[in-house]
Order: structure tokens, then C-alpha cells, then sequence
């Protein structure tokens, strides 16, 4: 993954030390038909539960 992309979400698979991603892609979709203008209209499908939490 490039430098610089961080992730809060501990319980996914990719989240490494620091709040890195660890993914080699990362899929971000819009819930909405239309273009979507804040964060809260976009869903990262690139997480993965961690399975050992």
C-alpha cells in the first residue's frame, strides 16, 4: 500500500501498527446514485474482520 494511507479500524485484517493499511488495493464505493460530496456517503469494501480478535 502507498505511503500515507492510514486506517483506524483495528478489528480489519489489513490494520497494522501506526493505523496503517496493509492492503494492496483499497475499494471505496458511494451508497448513493448520485456523486457523492462527504465521507459519509462512501463505504471502504476493502475491510476484512480480522479473525484472530
Amino acid at each position: 500500500m502507498p505511503h500515507g494511507v492510514k486506517c483506524s479500524v483495528d478489528s480489519c485484517h489489513f490494520w497494522r501498527n501506526g493505523n496503517r493499511c496493509s492492503a494492496d488495493h483499497i475499494n471505496v464505493v458511494s451508497y448513493t446514485e448520485e456523486r457523492a460530496r462527504t465521507s459519509e456517503e462512501v463505504a471502504c469494501k476493502t475491510f476484512r474482520p480480522n479473525e484472530n480478535l
